[in-house]
């Protein structure tokens, strides 16, 4: 690099190295690549005329990399790809992002300060979950700060910023960070280094050169570049919801009466080769059903024989943790029907989503159909309706009226009292037949009483003596 003003004790290592580092990144496919969706704009600079303060990556020539405005980019590892702006990514590869970094201030800057930069950070980030429909960015931003002026020690605060793109045709796509691969490398002590997790937060991890204190010089023998791998994974998982009444006969759909208590059970499995992180069970039910307090429970490998849980899987959901491949996580717990008959034969909706990896989500359903019994028919009466038959008093339509049934006798009644034939046995018998006895003699002696009369009678009309009957 032909910076102004180098001193020339050091130029030729300086150059060495300026040149190693170009072949370097030549081979890895970086030289003359064109400018992505780099920040902010900004005054560019030239291998010939470099800045008069620290900043970074805004020369255009830069025989190493071309245009530094273009400093993030990622490649597929295993196929000897070189690194772009944009790869598609398949579920089982692993990626490999590049991040460049240069303090693009003259050599001659660096003993009046002007040419060092303080507090000098990367940060970086990636897209968690790829879409068939999204580009997913993977983003680099550096941050410092410097002066402008001897004659101005205010502490300037700098920011560049750059992006490349992952794609796919496989929907869900998992990228997960492949822990330990964040290196730093340049040409000091610190090279080589294991960049901590900081890198991936806002805030960034500090760079420099033979320590990692934020501190770099200006020219290309300070420059370097991180690395970091991505892995391609494919996130699967299937999501049931069921419904029971007695909490062993499952069914997408019940039916309950009111003031009935009904079981849901959610079953949640990661079916996929990736762990899923955060699973939540959010439950969103229709009113007239009200959670049972208490009946919240998890089974899982930790709970295999279940756990009683809060009660706000209806509220602000529950968060189950992380879900390994293969692993399986079941949450049950009930709800009671509305004794609100205005809910008779309606279906209550009940729908359960479990989220997880941040953005992604599955819902199921299950229903209860409100079943009322019928209120019986009151009998009727002659208050209700008159026009019953019992209700009239005309002996015509209504003959079983009291006053239209006719005398009874021993002819239509022989159990009418005095219709019944003497018994002819018996104690009681044999006093009857006394009794009969004695009044056939006494009719007889009266009926000699009375034919002796008549004679008498017949002989006074004859004129026949008297005194012949005796």
């Amino acid at each position: 690099m032909s910076h102004k003003n180098i001193n020339s004790k050091h130029s030729k290592l300086r150059l060495a190295l300026a040149s190693i580092l170009a072949v370097f990144l030549a081979i890895l496919g970086l030289g003359g690549a064109k400018a992505s969706a780099w920040g902010p704009t900004r005054t560019t600079y030239t291998n010939e005329s470099p800045a008069p303060y620290a900043t970074f990556n805004s020369i255009t020539n830069n025989a190493a990399v071309g245009d530094e405005r273009n400093f993030v980019r990622v490649r597929e590892l295993g196929n000897n790809s070189k690194y772009s702006d944009q790869v598609e990514v398949t579920p089982g590869k692993e990626y490999e992002v590049y991040i460049y970094y240069h303090n693009n201030a003259a050599t001659n800057t660096n003993a009046s300060g002007l040419g060092l930069a303080t507090a000098a950070k990367v940060s970086s980030a990636y897209p968690t979950i790829l879409k068939t429909s999204e580009r997913g960015m993977i983003s680099g931003i550096i941050t410092w700060d410097y002066i402008e002026k001897t004659t101005d020690t205010t502490k300037k605060n700098g920011k560049v910023w750059d992006e490349a793109y992952l794609t796919t045709k496989t929907d869900g796509v998992v990228m997960r960070y492949k822990t330990g691969t964040a290196t730093i490398h340049n040409g000091g002590t610190t090279n080589g280094s294991v960049l901590p997790s900081n890198l991936f937060t806002e805030g960034g991890t500090y760079l420099g050169y033979n320590k990692l204190i934020g501190n770099l010089p200006g020219c290309a023998e300070y420059s370097g570049y991180i690395t970091y791998t991505l892995v391609a994974e494919k996130t699967s998982a299937t999501l049931e919801k069921k419904v029971s009444l007695d909490g062993t006969t499952w069914a997408d759909t019940v039916n309950a009466k009111p003031g009935d208590y009904v079981t849901y059970r959610v079953k949640f499995e990661n079916t996929g080769n990736t762990n899923l992180t955060n699973v939540i069970f959010k439950d969103v039910h229709d009113n007239g059903l009200t959670l049972r307090t208490g009946s919240t429970k998890i089974f899982n490998l930790a709970n295999q024989n279940g756990k009683q849980i809060d009660d706000i899987i209806d509220i602000s959901g529950y968060n189950t943790g992380d879900l390994a491949a293969g692993a399986l996580v079941q949450v049950i717990y009930q709800a009671q029907v509305s004794t609100d008959k205005t809910y008779c034969k309606k279906t209550l909706k009940n729908t359960i989503t479990a989220s997880y990896n941040s953005n992604q989500n599955q819902k199921d359903s299950a229903n209860v159909v409100v079943v009322c019994e019928e209120d019986p028919t009151p009998a009727e009466t002659c208050e209700t309706n008159p026009n019953l038959p019992e209700c009239k008093k005309d002996c015509t339509t209504n003959p079983e009226l009291p006053e239209c049934q006719e005398e009874e006798t021993c002819k239509t009644n022989p159990n009418l009292p005095g219709c019944q034939e003497i018994p002819s046995t018996g104690p009681v018998e044999i006093v009857l037949a006394s009794v009969v006895a004695a009044g056939i003699l006494g009719g007889g002696l009266y009926l000699y009483k009375t034919r002796k009369t008549l004679k008498s009678v017949e002989s006074a009309v004859k004129g026949e003596d008297k005194g012949k009957e005796k």
